[in-house]
């Protein structure tokens, strides 16, 4: 199930990927996702790169380009970030409503594996 939700938010950035348009800063995203997919002992460089990147555009007050905060969700809840992962699909979903429907799929698969795992805690 996990790895459905990161294949779709992978598929979901990747559509922002296609078009470089200069209406977006994209922080040399693209590079580093290919220098990633390469090589994925880069994987916490990238995070590290993408979240400085979000944080800077954010400063600037510039829209974030579509499919980041999705992406950034997607490498927390690769490393185990679940909660965080979840704070970023919001903000995707809140920033680009037409990722709406992905995004609130998404959020509501990981807080039903939460919700389980927490249940399943309690029974122990």
């Amino acid at each position: 199930m996990l790895k459905i939700v990161a294949s779709a938010a992978l598929a979901l950035s990747l559509v922002g990927c296609a078009t470089q348009n200069s209406l977006y800063r994209w922080g040399g995203y693209e590079q580093n996702l290919y220098a990633t997919y390469k090589d994925p002992t880069k994987a916490e460089a990238m995070r590290m790169k993408l979240e400085s990147h979000i944080q800077e555009t954010e400063k600037a007050g510039v829209k974030v380009a579509p499919g980041l905060y999705a992406e950034l969700g997607t490498m927390y809840l690769q490393s185990g970030a679940q909660r965080k992962a979840i704070d970023y699909y919001t903000l995707e979903r809140k920033t680009w409503p037409e990722s709406t429907q992905l995004m609130t799929a998404m959020i509501q698969n990981l807080e039903r594996l939460e919700a389980a795992k927490q249940h399943k805690e309690a029974k122990q």
